[in-house]
């Protein structure tokens, strides 16, 4: 039959086995080498994002408060005006009455 001649062949050509295993342990070393350096440079852009991250974490925080405080600066900047607005209303009320008394008396 075709097999046992081709088994017949295969054992009397005297070579025999050659291991292979070499080649696979090269593979794989190399693969394990690709994956290092991947997960090297990953490792490295994603410390950078973290510490591009705090930075901007830090300067929105002192941003928000600078913010806050020149709200709350103007608001009572608002409210300060608002009582000189009422002062000014009362002195100009007693400056008009003032005013006609003064032009009765003439």
């Amino acid at each position: 039959s075709a097999d046992r001649d081709m088994l017949s062949a295969f054992l009397s050509n005297g070579e025999g086995y050659v291991p292979k295993s070499g080649q696979i342990v090269g593979i794989l070393k190399q693969m394990k080498d690709t994956m290092e350096k991947s997960l090297a440079e990953i490792t490295s852009t994603e410390e950078q994002a973290i510490s591009d991250f705090g930075s901007l974490v830090a300067a929105k925080t002192k941003e928000i408060k600078a913010n806050t405080a020149a709200i709350e600066s103007k608001l009572e900047r608002v409210g300060q005006v608002g009582v000189e607005i009422v002062a000014l209303g009362e002195d100009l009320d007693d400056t008009s009455k003032a005013l006609l008394e003064d032009k009765k008396f003439l």
